[in-house]
Parts: structure tokens; sequence; C-alpha cells
């Protein structure tokens, strides 16, 4: 009798140890789930990219992508990228089918302020016009001369850089300007342009414009489209 009276207490033990491991996995996947947007600032990383509200509601995960890069999620849900951890939400547009937003960042110890444009297009006829979508971004940077192509897997990446002076005594700006053209789905891409320059705090400041290029190459790489299943079949 006692022999069947411990199986039986044991069974109960087992099960019921199961469904508290079931519970705490489940509050676990909940703790997972919470949105960066959603926690509390003071549980986040100390990092503008996080501690600024506008700037959060953009961020996939509190878990670094790459070191000093977190991961970008647009509002349309139409790309991803990294998003450096010094950079704040500066302004956006967005409608049914595009999205722009506006970015900068501080580096403190350089004081080179970096202001960065990311217009996002979809199922818009001109996106697909390599031609076309380059005269817009030259137009609207005052740059005359030609892109380089980078074809990577998925995208092709038109790149431009430019010198620029606001006046003969003022430090220069370097502007790194162009446009991105999915290659697995059509009419879809998107525009781009980050300007480097002094910041306004001080007289003067080293620029390293190599250094500024490979990072403005390194988020360009890293945009992955996020492909409508329809269009993907359709070759759209």
């Amino acid at each position: 009798m006692k022999k069947i009276m411990m199986m039986c207490f044991a069974i109960i033990l087992a099960f019921t140890g199961g469904c508290s491991m079931s519970d705490s996995q489940k509050n676990g996947n909940q703790e997972e789930a919470i949105k960066p947007k959603d926690m509390d600032p003071k549980d986040l990383p100390q990092v503008p990219a996080f501690q600024d509200e506008k700037t959060r509601e953009y961020m996939a995960s509190t878990k670094e992508a790459e070191p000093g890069y977190y991961l970008l999620v647009s509002k349309l849900k139409g790309f991803t990228m990294l998003f450096p951890e010094d950079g704040e939400y500066s302004d956006s547009e967005i409608s049914n089918e595009n999205e722009s937003l506006f970015f900068d960042s501080v580096d403190k110890k350089t004081n080179i302020v970096m202001n960065a444009s990311i217009e996002f297009y979809r199922n818009e006829s001109f996106i697909n016009d390599p031609d076309t979508m380059l005269d817009i971004v030259s137009g609207e940077n005052e740059y005359k001369g030609d892109f380089d192509k980078l074809a990577l897997k998925g995208k092709d990446i038109f790149f431009a850089s430019k010198k620029e002076f606001f006046n003969k005594e003022s430090n220069p700006s370097y502007i790194y300007l162009g446009y991105i053209k999915s290659t697995e789905q059509s009419y879809l891409g998107i525009a781009y342009s980050y300007r480097f320059s002094c910041s306004a705090k001080v007289d003067t400041c080293s620029q390293k414009p190599d250094e500024y290029e490979k990072k403005v190459k390194k988020m360009l790489k890293s945009i992955t489209f996020n492909l409508d299943k329809k269009g993907k079949e359709d070759g759209k």
C-alpha cells in the first residue's frame, strides 16, 4: 500500500513540477517578446538609439547585431538595417507604400555630426529605373558625377561621394549619396544620403572621410528588403 501511495505522490509531484516549468517557460517567452518601445528606459541600453523615445520605436531588439549597432525595422516592415547606437530620430514621413526616415548622430570624441536620410519606395514605377533615381538623387544633393555600382545578393547599391564647403573659411562636409535597388523584386528600392560635418559647437575638428565611407557602406550593405510574396512570384 505504501509503495502505491509513494508512486502516486511521485506522479503528482512530476506533473505539478512539469506544469511549473511550463509556466516559467511561458513567462520567459513573454519577456523576450516585449518590444524595446514597451520597456522601461532604465532596462534598455544606455545609448541614444534606445533612450530616445522616437528612435526606440524602430529598434527590433536590445541585443547588439554587431558591436555599436542594433537592428532597425522600418515602420512599414519594408526593410531592416544596422543602426548606430548613437543614432537618434530626427524626422519621418510615411504613407501606404513609402517611408522616409531621417536621423542624426554625434560622435562626442571627434565632434563629428552625421545627418542621414533613408527614403524607402515600394510599388512606384520610377523606383525601377536606376537612371531616373540617380538623376533625382543627384538633383537633391547638387551632385554632378558618376556612381559606382556594388552588386550584392538581393540588391544593387549605387554609390557616390562629394566634398562640400559652406564657405571658404568653413570646414568641409562629406556627403555620401545614392540608391539601392532590389534585384529580387521590382518596384522596390531606397534613396539615401549621409552627411558628415564638424559640430557647430567647435571651431575645428579632425575629419576622416575614409572612415565615414566605411561606416556608410556598412549600413547600406546591411539593408535587407522584406519581399512581398505575391510580387516575388509574379516577378515584380
